[in-house]
């Protein structure tokens, strides 16, 4: 019970006691008894208002100084903040307009959201990502373990059924990721539907002397590609994969650069693609120089192996572009060797016209980490997955 309460009760109590005091010892007659009574206890209830304003007094008072005290500490404290908030950006060297805090606390607030999306985008990216292997690969693919045999017999049905399709994958820029070429993939169809991955029918392929007609049929597909694109006005060029056994081959060759000499229009479209393998065997020199002198511009893929002075031998050579997986590039800054960090390296290629393309990216914090490093063009699931080219362009 309050003290307050208490003594309203005591009051009460005694209010009582004091009337009943008084009607004893006035006269009998009931009257001036309850008059007596009435004026006691008006008496004693002024009295009592008396008391209860005194004590709402100090009560009111304790309270305000309780919270005098309590907004000195607030005021205390909220200065100890704002002085670490100046602390801190002073320290970090921020140049906010005004007072600085309000500024700073929204910067901070602006950081955290962004990392909130980025996180929330890395994770859809990745489901994404997943998804497109699960379709692109292991729904469509062939499972089964399948025999040489059996493989030479899906590509011979396949060049004579007209089931070898062309599959297009975007390269984009960082950041925009604005699609600027398209690789060109080739994809066997199997009588049930199924799909041979090249990986699955290349051995084979190259055993028997048929890499040459694959690239040949790609070729004619490419150049569907950029004359479709032409006619839709699409700013886009398509990157075609050449082989060492094609540009071996003694028949298809000189059709091959015939082919090209006829449609010299292509070359600023088309962009022919090969292992940095096949591009350092010298039996091609002679091949790739005649392509060259047609204007015709070459990528190399499958990069292992860099130096720091190559950026001039590989222009001179023809090469535009080099591509070199994102994991490799970002395992460790100097892991191809080249003796100098990839930024640098990346921006000596550009010096020279060579552009870096970082492959295989499959995550939102890889493409942050590609541009720190000077890489600003990039393919891989999470950019977009290989379609048919119906769906592609």
């Amino acid at each position: 019970m309050s003290r307050a309460r208490a003594l309203h009760l005591l009051a009460i109590a005694g209010y009582a006691f004091f009337a009943a005091i008084v009607a004893a010892v006035l006269p009998a007659d009931a009257l001036q008894r309850a008059l007596a009574g009435m004026v006691v206890f008006l008496l004693a209830a002024l009295a009592h208002e008396f008391l209860a304003r005194r004590e709402d007094h100090r009560w009111f008072a304790r309270e305000l100084s309780r919270l005098r005290s309590a907004h000195k500490d607030a005021a205390d404290k909220a200065q100890r903040t704002s002085d670490s908030l100046a602390e801190l950006q002073a320290s970090i060297g921020y140049a906010g307009s005004g007072d600085g805090a309000p500024d700073l606390i929204g910067e901070m607030r602006t950081i955290r959201g962004l990392l909130k999306k980025l996180t929330d985008r890395s994770v859809a990216a990745r489901e994404r990502a997943e998804g497109a292997l699960a379709r692109g690969v292991a729904a469509e693919a062939v499972h089964e373990k399948l025999s040489d045999a059996e493989v030479l017999d899906i590509l011979q049905v396949a060049f004579t059924n007209d089931r070898v399709d062309l599959y297009l994958q975007p390269i984009v820029t960082l950041p925009q990721r604005k699609v600027l070429y398209y690789e060109a993939y080739g994809r066997i169809r199997t009588d049930a539907g199924q799909v041979l991955l090249p990986e699955q029918y290349n051995p084979v392929a190259a055993r028997e002397g048929l890499l040459p007609t694959i690239d040949n049929l790609m070729l004619f597909r490419c150049v569907q590609s950029v004359r479709r694109a032409w006619k839709e006005k699409l700013d886009v060029g398509f990157f075609c994969n050449l082989s060492r056994e094609a540009l071996l081959d003694a028949d298809f060759f000189p059709q091959f650069i015939e082919f090209l000499g006829r449609n010299k229009e292509l070359a600023e479209s088309l962009v022919f693609e090969m292992s940095q393998d096949d591009a350092d065997d010298i039996r091609l020199t002679d091949a790739l120089a005649q392509v060259r002198r047609l204007g015709f511009s070459f990528s190399l893929d499958n990069v292992v192996r860099a130096s720091g002075d190559d950026a001039d031998d590989r222009a001179r050579r023809g090469f535009r572009h080099i591509k070199i997986e994102a994991a490799t590039l970002l395992a460790q800054p100097t892991h191809l060797r080249a003796g100098i960090h990839v930024a640098d390296w990346s921006e000596r290629m550009k010096r020279a016209g060579v552009e870096l393309i970082a492959t295989k990216v499959e995550e939102e914090s890889q493409v942050l980490a590609l541009m720190e490093l000077n890489v600003t063009l990039a393919q891989g699931f999470l950019l977009g997955e290989p379609r048919p080219l119906r769906e592609a362009v």
